[in-house]
């Protein structure tokens, strides 16, 4: 791979990066509210979530929508859990956010 073709893989990859990412507690138990800055060009936001605990970290699709908010409920309390998104257009996925862990209460 040369010089320009990882210079345009990087910029690319910067265009659909998730900027501005956060959790906090949601309004109800075993709730989070899940906030980033919108995308220029994304078509949808793919919302991951995991346990945190001492297992393998298995990743599951909370939603995939097209808005840059998001409640997740349902979640065990006295729990902690890993959140990530990833911003996608009409040919591929952006890469994944950076992932913040959430103690619920």
């Amino acid at each position: 791979m040369n010089e320009v073709t990882l210079l345009k893989i990087l910029v690319l990859m910067n265009e659909f990066y998730i900027r501005g990412f956060n959790v906090t507690r949601g309004d109800e138990k075993g709730e989070v509210n899940i906030s980033w800055d919108s995308v220029n060009g994304a078509h949808l936001y793919i919302i991951q979530f995991a346990g945190a605990g001492n297992r393998y970290k298995e990743w599951k699709v909370a939603d995939i929508i097209n808005e840059y908010f998001y409640t997740l409920n349902g979640l065990k309390n006295n729990r902690s859990y890993f959140f990530r998104v990833a911003a996608v257009n009409s040919s591929k996925q952006g890469p994944w956010s950076r992932k913040i862990k959430k103690n619920i209460i």
